[in-house]
């Protein structure tokens, strides 16, 4: 990926996904994350392992700076 389509990713993370976890558990994203990776043969092995961690630094990241 180019620094340009990481960044795209990170504000698409940011505006999709964050505001529906904010409120989530961590075990509830993470059965949301088995489930879309099981429904989801295509994605690249590993995937949902690196978004879930991206989810849990951003949710994090933002209760801590409110």
């Amino acid at each position: 990926m180019t620094k340009e389509e990481e960044q795209e990713f990170r504000d698409k993370v940011m505006e999709t996904i964050i505001p529906l976890v904010t409120n989530m558990t961590e075990d509830q994203i993470k059965q949301i994350m088995v489930s879309v990776e099981k429904d989801n043969p295509e994605l690249p092995i590993g995937f949902a392992d690196m978004l879930f961690q991206q989810i849990m630094v951003y949710k994090y990241n933002k209760v801590n700076n409110i």
